[in-house]
């Protein structure tokens, strides 16, 4: 069982809150700027031709006022799917900041522990996490360092 204070939790998950809603902020930010920018476009294109087949065809008022009704249903509905698609990709972006921000997280505990005269800290992370090269790669230096200040 994990102590209390590392099991998971959605608090947790903002490691470094600052780095973290940036990057979402940024990715759902663009997102919903194309989101807007699909939905406009195909509307006006899709109304613009919408009106010339309605038009031309031999239709009630009331009939026609359905069709156009349906179309703004369909615009909505697109939107609401791509807002919908949107907060998934925002989650997806929290899970893979935090892939990164855990990490440095880790590394400046590390550094911190190293700078109090912990010189045996080491840099230890999940498998899944970015950064494992950089911290072998420290971890070796610092063995070395160790073996060469040892008598």
């Amino acid at each position: 069982m994990m102590p209390k204070n590392k099991k998971r939790q959605l608090k947790n998950l903002f490691v470094n809150p600052r780095y973290q809603l940036r990057y979402m902020f940024w990715l759902t930010g663009s997102g919903l700027a194309l989101v807007l920018i699909n939905t406009v476009v195909f509307y006006s294109r899709v109304r613009e031709n919408y009106e010339v087949l309605v038009e031309m065809s031999p239709m009630t008022d009331e009939a026609k006022s359905v069709l156009f009704s349906e179309l703004s249903h369909i615009a909505f509905t697109l939107m609401l799917s791509s807002l919908a698609f949107l907060l998934l990709v925002s989650v997806i972006g929290l899970i893979f900041s935090h892939r990164t921000a855990g990490p440095l997280y880790h590394f400046q505990r590390v550094f911190n522990e190293i700078k109090a005269g912990k010189t045996k800290a080491r840099i230890r992370l999940r498998p899944g996490d970015d950064f494992q090269n950089v911290a072998s790669s420290f971890n070796e230096m610092m063995d070395q360092i160790e073996t060469k200040i040892q008598p």
